[in-house]
């Protein structure tokens, strides 16, 4: 079976944000690309990263986030998120940036609070035991509904990061 992988794409770029405090975001301020390559071996049993329109189940898309300051001045309290969309599980420990920052996950931690919560790693998440007890587990990476970095450090006038992270196709 074969998925396209503009389709899981898709719902990366749609659901990619980005956040500045204090700076009134435009469209003309940070410039942003996406792009994906599919993760293989070579002959010599290599890592190398290829074009590819579809996947199958069990391989590893990377995602590269660029972004690039174009105005004259640092952007401070940068904020890069992007979801982890159906029909792929996280590859925790896979993420990477070119500035420093804090890496972050976001998933269902405490069946006693509702919704989505932000953790660093190693997330865990609470279970709700039989006699109503809550335990701490190692949070699935099949359970992360998205990602995100905070930049520690601005990014200065025409200066780019980069963020990546991997998934694999469930």
């Amino acid at each position: 079976m074969f998925t396209h992988v503009p389709q899981i794409s898709r719902a990366v770029i749609a659901g990619m944000v980005l956040s500045m405090a204090g700076l009134s975001a435009s469209a003309e301020a940070l410039s942003s690309d996406f792009s994906f390559l599919i993760v293989e071996q070579n002959d010599e049993g290599n890592e190398i990263l290829v074009e590819r329109k579809t996947v199958r189940p069990g391989e590893i898309i990377h995602y590269q986030l660029n972004h690039e300051n174009k105005t004259e001045e640092a952007m401070s309290g940068i904020v890069i998120a992007a979801p982890v969309p159906d029909g792929v599980s996280l590859k925790i420990g896979n993420e990477a940036t070119s500035i420093q920052a804090i890496f972050e996950v976001q998933a269902e931690l405490d069946p006693q609070h509702e919704g989505l919560e932000w953790s660093t790693l190693p997330a865990v998440r609470k279970v709700l035991e039989a006699d109503g007890s809550l335990r701490e587990e190692p949070l699935p990476e099949e359970e992360v509904a998205a990602v995100r970095w905070t930049l520690s450090e601005p990014l200065k006038a025409g200066e780019s990061a980069q963020n990546s992270y991997r998934v694999r196709v469930d």
